[in-house]
């Protein structure tokens, strides 16, 4: 059975990590992650946010009708992103399920300075301005209906492992 499942939260909350184990091409589960949008308009994409949250939704759209279900994870600083989603979801009769992952901000700092990438050079740390303001957003713009998922109270493999019974047919371990 398809779904839709979608996973809001700052930076270094988690989202990345657990879409990605989630994703399983044998199972048609696939992981669209909606930052990968910003390259296509700029260098500093903060401006094209509109255009970035658009291409995602076409991509989801256009997967959703190739029959797979999808993990979308975002930051979503406009919840209204997350409501298109869910309508396309609805056109096509798919369930779908919204999760916010959520941790202290000291946490989210901390985690971006040690997310992968960073000890080897190959990114730098958003920096603790970044995380501070798109948390903020998170928190100023809430979406409606939105499951609370605290990843900080449980582990990332606690959250996979919910996250993992959408797909009850999915046995996976997170490694």
């Amino acid at each position: 059975m398809q779904k839709l499942i979608i996973l809001r939260g700052a930076p270094s909350s988690g989202k990345s990590t657990i879409a990605k184990k989630l994703r399983n091409f044998e199972k048609k589960i696939v992981w669209l992650k909606v930052d990968v949008f910003k390259v296509f308009f700029a260098e500093d994409a903060s401006k094209a946010l509109h255009f970035v949250n658009e291409s995602a939704i076409n991509v989801l759209e256009y997967l959703l009708e190739q029959g797979f279900s999808v993990v979308m994870e975002g930051i979503f600083q406009e919840p209204k992103f997350i409501t298109l989603a869910t309508k396309v979801a609805i056109q096509k009769n798919i369930p779908f399920k919204v999760y916010e992952l959520k941790c202290s901000l000291k946490t989210l700092q901390i985690r971006d300075k040690n997310r992968p990438g960073v000890k080897e050079g190959c990114r730098r740390p958003l920096g603790n301005k970044t995380i501070t303001y798109l948390d903020s957003i998170i928190k100023k713009k809430p979406w409606v209906g939105s499951i609370k998922l605290d990843t900080e109270k449980l582990s990332l493999v606690e959250c996979f492992n919910i996250l993992r019974q959408e797909f009850r047919y999915l046995k996976a371990k997170f490694a």
